[in-house]
C-alpha cells in the first residue's frame, strides 16, 4: 500500500457490559464526569498530536449513536466506525482490514479499549516511541500484591512478582505485522484470542513492555466506575491545587 505513514488508535468498543450489570446500555456508553466513558476514551487520542487517525468497532446496534456523539464532541479524527465482530478479536480484525487500504502498511496502529478512559498522553507517546524502537509496545503495569499458583483452590507455588506484569493497553505495532498475524490466526481457526499480544507471540513476534501508570484501569465492573470516579476526583484536584 503506498498510503500515507501514520499513528491511528484502534478503539474497540464491541463488548456489551455484562459484568457491569447495566440493562439497556452498554458499559462504554455509561456516563462518567459528564461524558460517556467511548468519548473520554477517544478524546485521549483526539487530542494527543501524535495520533493522525482513528478506528474504532462497536457494536452494530449503536453505531449511529456513536456517530452522533462524535459530531457532538468534535472528535474529528474518527474516521472509520466499523461493526464489530461476536468477539473482540473478531472487532479489532474488522478495524485493521478498515484502515488497511487508506494507509501505509508501515504505519503505527495503537490497539486500545474503549472502556480504558485514562490512559495518558505520555503512555501515548511511549507506545508510539517504543514500536519505532523496538518494533512492538504492550503497556504494562508492574504487580504490588504477591500472586501464586493455585489448582483446585489449591496453592502450587509463590511467584516472584518482581518478575510478573499486568499486560493493558494500548498495544502498539506496525500495521503490516497485525495482519499478518491476525490473518494467520483467522486462517487457523481461531477467533476468540485475549489479545493483539497473545497473536504476535504466537507468530514468533517478539514483544517489548512498555511500563505504563497503575491508574490506567479498564472499566468493566461496578467497582471499576467507582474507582474511575475516584481518578477523576483525583485529577480535579490536582487542576485546583496547580492553579493556587
Amino acid at each position: 500500500m503506498d498510503g500515507p505513514v501514520r499513528n491511528i488508535g484502534v478503539i474497540f468498543a464491541g463488548g456489551v457490559g455484562i459484568r457491569m450489570k447495566s440493562p439497556g446500555i452498554p458499559k462504554q456508553f455509561l456516563e462518567l464526569n459528564g461524558k460517556p466513558i467511548i468519548v473520554h476514551t477517544l478524546e485521549c487520542f483526539e487530542n494527543h498530536n501524535e495520533i493522525d487517525a482513528i478506528a474504532v468497532a462497536i457494536l452494530p446496534e449503536w453505531r449511529s449513536h456513536l456517530e452522533k456523539l462524535a459530531k457532538q464532541y468534535m472528535l474529528s479524527k474518527v474516521e472509520w466506525i466499523v461493526d464489530g465482530g461476536a468477539t473482540g478479536q473478531d472487532s479489532r480484525y474488522a478495524a485493521l482490514h478498515a484502515i488497511e487500504g487508506c494507509v501505509s502498511h508501515d504505519s503505527i496502529v495503537l490497539m486500545h479499549d474503549g472502556v480504558r478512559p485514562f490512559v495518558s498522553r505520555d503512555t501515548i507517546s511511549s507506545n508510539i516511541h517504543d514500536v519505532r524502537e523496538y518494533g512492538s509496545s504492550v503497556t504494562c503495569t508492574q504487580m504490588v500484591e504477591t500472586p501464586v499458583l493455585c489448582v483446585d483452590a489449591n496453592i502450587q507455588r509463590v511467584l516472584d512478582r518482581n518478575q510478573l506484569y499486568v499486560a493493558r493497553a494500548p498495544q502498539a505495532f506496525y500495521l503490516k505485522d497485525l495482519l499478518f498475524v491476525y490473518d494467520d490466526a483467522m486462517r487457523s481457526g481461531i477467533h476468540d484470542s485475549l489479545d493483539s499480544a497473545s497473536l504476535m507471540l504466537r507468530s514468533g513476534f517478539a514483544v517489548h513492555a512498555t511500563l505504563g501508570p497503575v491508574e490506567n484501569i479498564k472499566i468493566t465492573t461496578p467497582e471499576d466506575y467507582y474507582v474511575g470516579r475516584a481518578f477523576f476526583s483525583m485529577r480535579e484536584s490536582r487542576l485546583i491545587e496547580g492553579q493556587r
